[in-house]
């Protein structure tokens, strides 16, 4: 495991022959030289770092050269802690409380989830064989979704945790509708514009059916050709809604714009800012957490809380700070499905988000770190309590936890 003594970010205009540049802030990110990491061989790779726009990025001092004007991962990731604690305790949550209990809704969502996952697959065959894709059981299957997340949101932010790495292109495609369906609430978006939002946040990557499978299931980084065929994907799906007929703007422009960037680093045709489609710069805040938080064949998934402090430092120049700012206070900074450490030395998996303060969420207790055994399942609500309180975010592989064991 990395450890984050080692890691230091630094401004691009220090980076130095000799120095070992890893990935940890650009997973998921859409500039290849970026994703890369390893030791710099010469001056020409840094040139072309900040030809392509890049301001900072991560050394790790282990492995390459140290830096006097690097700042430890651990402080870095300290300040983002802050941060997210100052943005929720600032603004009071928008989100309406649930009308349901999480057990009530846990099974009409795990229906939902299950139904939305075969509509998927389904879609996506029917692309495949160049047939047209009927957008009617899309709304349908958005209206259940927002109508569930009314209820109670934390039932399908549950279900949106468990993976499966075989099934992950119907997965994400699930969760990426999930999440924009809590963010669209959040954000109290009219009925029709967050139906619309769901509706294309559950297609945005049917295109993908069409790319080689030696290409999207490669397990490992893509060459640069490799990745100019990924970079299609995004045409196919817009070019598939609109083929089909009948998929309103907002649905397309999800498809066609969720890889965009405000800087114009994005694919697949380079827009920035304001000409990004609002609804686009939405999916990308939600396509980026899912797709960074998914263990892979070739990479670890990071934790929730993790993966919101990096997408801190991706805003204004690659995500909407308004939107990614909003996800997380619809979320709160221990997203369901966290491993969080209590003051106590007991760990605990985040199932549900309390609206009215997010900094105390409900938890299901399983694990004393200090003794490393399970203990019995407990389910505590923090903000009914004072006895004890969250110190830290943990990693449940330093445990050898799994997590689908304890979601539901």
């Amino acid at each position: 495991m990395q450890s984050q003594a080692m890691i230091k970010k630094i401004p691009i205009t220090a980076l130095r022959v000799g120095m070992y540049v890893t990935n940890i802030t650009q997973r998921g990110i859409t500039l290849t030289e970026q994703e890369r990491e390893g030791r710099v061989k010469d001056q020409a790779t840094i040139d072309q770092l900040i030809a392509r726009g890049v301001t900072f990025l991560y050394i790790d001092v282990k492995q390459g050269d140290d830096c006097s004007e690097g700042v430890p991962l651990t402080e870095v990731d300290a300040k983002h802690q802050q941060d997210m604690q100052t943005l929720v305790e600032k603004h009071a949550p928008l989100s309406l409380e649930p009308t349901a209990e999480l057990g009530q809704e846990l099974k009409k969502a795990e229906k939902l989830h299950h139904q939305a996952l075969d509509l998927v697959y389904h879609a996506m065959e029917a692309a495949k064989a160049g047939k047209n894709v009927s957008i009617s059981p899309f709304e349908q299957m958005a209206d259940g979704f927002v109508s569930s997340v009314f209820r109670n949101q934390n039932a399908l932010a549950c279900l949106s945790r468990i993976r499966d790495k075989d099934s992950y292109l119907m997965e994400h495609s699930v969760n990426v509708a999930v999440l924009m369906s809590i963010l669209g609430k959040h954000l109290q978006l009219d009925p029709t514009t967050l139906h619309q939002c769901v509706t294309g946040a559950l297609l945005h990557d049917i295109g993908k059916i069409l790319i080689p499978d030696s290409v999207l299931h490669k397990p490992g980084k893509l060459t640069d050709e490799e990745f100019f065929i990924m970079k299609k994907h995004s045409t196919f799906s817009r070019d598939i809604l609109k083929r089909s007929g009948g998929f309103p703007d907002i649905c397309v422009n999800i498809a066609g714009q969720h890889h965009e960037r405000l800087d114009g680093n994005g694919y697949p045709d380079g827009l920035k800012g304001d000409n990004i489609a609002a609804e686009a710069r939405m999916a990308s805040v939600v396509d980026i957490y899912d797709a960074i938080t998914a263990d892979r064949v070739y990479h670890k998934g990071m934790t929730p809380s993790v993966a919101l402090k990096r997408m801190l430092e991706w805003v204004d120049f690659h995500l909407d700070k308004q939107y990614l700012h909003a996800f997380i206070k619809a979320i709160g900074i221990y997203p369901v499905g966290s491993l969080v450490e209590l003051e106590s030395g007991r760990l605990a998996v985040v199932i549900a988000e309390n609206l009215g303060n997010t900094l105390k969420p409900t938890l299901k207790i399983i694990y004393n770190a200090k003794t490393q055994h399970y203990l019995p399942v407990e389910i505590i609500d923090l903000s009914q309590q004072e006895k004890d309180k969250i110190l830290r975010t943990a990693d449940p592989q330093e445990y050898k936890i799994n997590l689908k064991d304890f979601m539901l």
